[in-house]
């Protein structure tokens, strides 16, 4: 799997996040980078990227749970693998290059 083959699935289907995150009555910032697939077949290719791009998969849903009809999964990058992914795909991007510029000078902003 390429990158660019990655970057045109990320502009579709990828998530480029910053926001907040409440804990302990407290709220604090977050960026999340995740790619989110149903179904057996979404698995596979979830698990064909993980294999070459890394990150961590998990299911998000089970088939019937908030109207799921199928169990949905997502897969999703640690800070120091967020920013080498962004690295990577931000040549590459064509609709969600700036979230990626965004989500990698917020990760790298104490280097």
């Amino acid at each position: 799997m390429s990158p660019e083959y990655l970057a045109g699935f990320f502009d579709g289907e990828g998530t480029f996040y910053i926001g907040k995150q409440y804990k302990n009555g407290k709220i604090y910032p977050k960026a999340q980078v995740i790619l989110s697939q149903s179904g057996f077949e979404g698995l596979l290719l979830l698990e064909e990227i993980q294999k070459k791009f890394n990150g961590t998969i998990y299911q998000h849903l089970k088939a019937g749970e908030h109207k799921a009809t199928k169990p949905a999964y997502k897969l999703y990058w640690n800070k120091e693998e967020a920013i080498k992914l962004c690295e990577i795909l931000i040549p590459y991007l064509k609709l969600k290059k700036q979230a990626a510029e965004d989500v990698l000078a917020y990760l790298t902003r104490n280097q």
